[in-house]
């Protein structure tokens, strides 16, 4: 390996231990409340290479929330693809939330928690949160056509309305669960989601 490979590559490690760092610390404890002092600290890195890497803690809070994006779309697709029956897919969806929280990896929506600590503190940051629920909307959407068009429900479903209407189901459950740390909130999310396509099952 030559010495350019091996500083390219050296590069690459820091930035993703700063990136991985940065992304644990952000979503347990907050944006707001994570310093820049303290991802380098536990990070294991220097100020000059996170500042390399990463010149503003806006531009790592940018990356952190592309992270959480790619993690997030990832895993609604794997399920979806998994279940292209939509009631087993809520109950799959409803599953996975209830089981990374048992194992302390997930705690509560990483968008939402961003948008309330940062609100419109930069036009940057709203039009790349607006970006990932256009994204999310538009994964729902089209999984919902696909279910339509196999029968699964009626072809008068508004599919636009209705994904939204998901996303708030989810959104309004992961919340207050978030609140209150009962998991019923969870557990009761299916129900929540189904009730929304009752009118539109097929006969």
């Amino acid at each position: 390996m030559t010495a350019q490979r091996k500083k390219r590559d050296s590069g690459a490690s820091v930035r993703e231990r700063i990136l991985d760092t940065a992304t644990d610390l952000f979503y347990k404890q907050g944006f707001s409340n994570t310093g820049m002092r303290q991802i380098i600290q536990e990070s294991g890195s220097v100020a000059a290479s996170l500042y390399d890497h990463f010149p503003s803690k806006k531009e790592l809070g940018i990356a952190y929330l592309a992270r959480q994006e790619e993690k997030t779309l990832s895993d609604l697709a794997s399920l979806m693809e998994r279940y292209p029956e939509v009631q087993e897919f809520l109950r799959a969806w409803v599953i996975l939330k209830e089981r990374q929280i048992r194992h302390h990896e997930f705690f509560g929506d990483p968008f939402a928690g961003f948008a309330n600590q940062v609100m419109d503190a930069d036009p940057e940051y709203t039009e790349f949160l607006k970006g990932i629920a256009e994204k999310w909307t538009k994964m729902i959407r089209d999984y919902l056509s696909r279910a339509v068009a196999s029968g699964q429900f009626s072809r008068t479903m508004d599919i636009q309305y209705t994904s939204r209407r998901v996303l708030m189901a989810y959104h309004g459950s992961i919340t207050l669960w978030r609140m209150t740390k009962d998991l019923r909130y969870i557990r009761e999310m299916e129900d929540s989601l189904r009730e929304i396509f009752e009118e539109y099952t097929a006969k």
